[in-house]
């Protein structure tokens, strides 16, 4: 199956190559490369943006894999599955060469489009990425297995957490445990008492944590990031359980609302009208709603602006905030339904039920401790 899926992914791309009149595409960037290869990693440290350190070359005839002689054998033994692998031509090419030298033959007197604009190729990165937008079942079960990971690794662990702990020391633990399970953490951001009424992006301090704390994660596995967040309370507090629960009204609005055919800019309205319902109309200025998932935490952020059309199998992360309050999880949409990846139906986590346009959203409910 995998193999085939690959070689619709070719396809489709040479399709686009035949409708550019170009002769070959260059894919280095390394969410791209993930999405091409199922999951394979280019990267070596985490906060890789751009390139890695291998590339896909796709001609009208071949698929060829340009790599250094540090990095071939984990590419080959580790990262490539054998079906992928199969299809793939690898030149490799000694690393005080560079990538350069060893493509020129291939793309000499040639017009080449490319993801990242590099050796005199056309940027074709914005006309690219839409193609990363819609998973593959293969995709999706691999995306489910992450959520429900990261969903009991949360139920896990902010169960032990206790007031006195610090914003560095929660943050250690979830890294920790994130990397126990091969899982890469990307961001983990905890927000104690005080951080969460002063910061929507804290980077985690050397305070204690407080009366309440919630942690957000953008954890990544086989190329797909998942962002979710837990809250606790240590003392029951009945004001802010409502602003939780009204926090998390607006997040079912959202998923609710995504649905094939409705612009992500239509979500984003239906947002902001949640908010008002809920008596807090300003507080979507003070933090972007989150927006398509992925290969990135964030594919497309929504704004009144976005006009990508949703379709089945696209993902969603929204997170809507009410200051001192957060509801996020990874969402992946069908043609008539949509399913919480992050946020498992058997999950042990308590939840909030709502009935949104005569669909039931399940939410996370805050836990008090």
């Amino acid at each position: 199956m995998l193999r085939e899926l690959f070689k619709e992914k070719i396809r489709n791309l040479r399709n686009y190559l035949s409708s550019r009149g170009a002769d070959a595409l260059l894919i280095s960037r390394c969410d791209n490369f993930s999405w091409i290869t199922f999951g394979a990693r280019s990267h070596i440290t985490l906060d890789t943006k751009e390139s890695g350190v291998a590339s896909v070359l796709i001609t009208k005839d071949n698929v060829y894999l340009f790599t250094d002689n540090i990095e071939r054998l984990r590419l080959e033994k580790e990262e490539l599955e054998p079906e992928i692998l199969d299809e793939l031509e690898i030149i490799e090419y000694r690393w005080f060469d560079g990538e350069y030298q060893a493509l020129k033959p291939f793309i000499d007197g040639k017009r080449i489009l490319s993801d990242t604009g590099t050796y005199g190729s056309k940027n074709v990165k914005s006309e690219i990425d839409p193609f990363r937008f819609v998973l593959t079942e293969y995709e999706i079960e691999n995306y489910r297995e992450l959520g429900r990971m990261c969903d009991a690794i949360m139920n896990d662990e902010m169960r032990k957490l206790t007031p006195e702990m610090t914003e560095l020391e929660v943050q250690g633990i979830f890294y920790n445990r994130l990397s126990r399970e091969g899982i890469e953490p990307i961001l983990t951001i905890v927000f104690g008492e005080e951080s969460a009424q002063l910061y929507r992006h804290n980077l985690s301090r050397n305070v204690k944590l407080g009366n309440k704390v919630f942690v957000s994660l953008c954890a990544r596995k086989k190329g797909l990031v998942v962002s979710i967040t837990r809250s606790i309370l240590f003392e029951k507090n009945t004001e802010f359980i409502q602003q939780h629960k009204d926090n998390c009204y607006v997040d079912a609005v959202a998923i609710a609302n995504s649905v094939p055919g409705k612009k992500l800019s239509e979500v984003f309205r239906d947002i902001r009208n949640a908010y008002s319902e809920v008596g807090k109309p300003d507080e979507w200025q003070l933090h972007h709603q989150g927006g398509l998932a992925g290969y990135n935490s964030r594919e497309m952020k929504a704004s009144e602006d976005s006009d990508y059309l949703l379709r089945a199998g696209n993902a969603l992360a929204w997170n809507p905030t009410i200051t001192g309050t957060k509801s996020e999880d990874t969402v992946v949409i069908g043609e008539k339904n949509f399913e919480i990846l992050s946020y498992p139906e058997n999950s042990q986590w308590p939840a909030l039920v709502f009935e949104i346009n005569g669909k039931k959203v399940r939410r996370p409910d805050i836990l008090v401790m």
